[in-house]
């Protein structure tokens, strides 16, 4: 898909051509892709829900979260419902089969007026009765309920009563150290993960449910990225899943196309991608993205999401949209800085389109040369 890059050499005498990963340092400008097109997804222009609601920042630098925030008006083509205030499935099935659908009438009103029209559902804290062990409500975690109808209610009633819900993500964040490891998202061994894994594709199958299944996301660092591939390895129904995310925070835009090492804060999107390549599967998806503080300008958020497509990356979920300049994303909301809201409004606007050239600016927004989808 990728062809080489070629510098301005009539401007800056960079005339020396060089594989996309090696990227022309000294060049102001550049051609970082240039050939017969990547297609964006249609669902392309993604948000992590928490931008959604309103911040309040605590003490302890954490952040309390209360939605929806009526000043976040940010056109969108999908969102990864994750941690949303009130969107959570133990807060909404009070009892078996009894659903308290309040917070999501609400939410999904606010969704549409945005334009979203895609939206994965992260399956998190499942309710008290379903559990098999002491859960961390708090953690926002996962783990496998006591019985498969108990999934199989939850994703029939949430699914049908929102058509805009089209994929799945069957567990956030697992290996982080490792399965089984009170850090980790998903509460529970490896061969459990595999049955949640089983559960949610047997009821896509039972159900005839159109939408997508993501396998469960990671943290995209090294070793996660090493135990990942190593459980679908083993996992004998890998392919069966639409997409494999994983979370590139810290990584910038310059730096995408590199092995993993200090430049890449060491994530490892390069060796995830091979990896699964090597083994048939596809595509990469990062369904929580954020920088450090200080590393957003205007421009990032556009021109990373649009480096990442060049490496293969389908999909990249911005996260915390709520920040006041004290975590990973930096942004800042209600958007005081109207520059964000529009490198967003920018992303979204790529969906359907087919990429022809990317070339670098010396600020702001990257140059990108488009088509329409034949």
């Amino acid at each position: 898909m990728l062809r080489q890059v070629h510098s301005r050499g009539h401007r800056f005498r960079c005339g020396a051509t060089v594989a996309l990963v090696l990227l022309l340092l000294g060049c102001r400008e550049r051609v970082i892709y240039e050939g017969e097109g990547i297609s964006v997804p249609r669902d392309f222009g993604c948000w992590h829900d928490v931008g959604y609601v309103v911040n309040w920042p605590k003490l302890n630098g954490q952040d309390l979260y209360h939605g929806p925030d009526p000043a976040f008006r940010v056109r969108a083509n999908r969102v990864r419902l994750y941690g949303m205030g009130g969107l959570e499935w133990n807060h909404t099935e009070k009892a078996p089969g009894e659903f308290d659908w309040s917070r999501w009438d609400e939410a999904f009103q606010k969704l549409r007026s945005t334009g979203v029209r895609h939206v994965t559902l992260n399956l998190y804290n499942p309710p008290a009765f379903a559990v098999r062990r002491r859960h961390d409500y708090a953690g926002w975690r996962m783990q496998l309920p006591r019985e498969r109808e108990m999934l199989w209610r939850w994703l029939s009633a949430v699914t049908s009563r929102y058509a805009e819900i089209d994929a799945i993500e069957v567990a956030n964040e697992v290996f982080t150290p490792g399965i089984g490891d009170n850090k980790s998202y998903f509460a529970g061994s490896s061969t459990e993960l595999e049955q949640l894994a089983d559960w949610t594709l047997d009821w896509r199958a039972h159900t005839r449910w159109g939408g997508q299944v993501w396998a469960p996301s990671i943290p995209g660092v090294g070793p996660n990225v090493e135990a990942m591939l190593e459980w679908l390895r083993r996992y004998p129904r890998a392919r069966e899943f639409n997409a494999f995310p994983l979370h590139l925070y810290r990584l910038t835009e310059h730096n995408v196309g590199k092995r993993t090492g200090r430049s890449t804060a060491w994530t490892a999107l390069v060796e995830f991608r091979e990896g699964l390549q090597a083994l048939n599967l596809g595509p990469v998806i990062d369904s929580e993205k954020g920088f450090d503080p200080g590393d957003v300008q205007p421009g990032t958020l556009y021109n990373y999401a649009v480096a990442a497509l060049v490496h293969g990356v389908q999909q990249t979920c911005y996260f915390s949209l709520g920040s006041y300049g004290h975590d990973e994303t930096n942004l800042g909301q209600p958007f005081r800085n109207a520059w964000a809201k529009d490198d967003l409004e920018a992303v979204a606007a790529l969906a359907g389109r087919v990429i022809t050239r990317v070339e670098t600016t010396p600020k702001g927004r990257w140059s990108v040369t488009t088509q329409p989808a034949k």
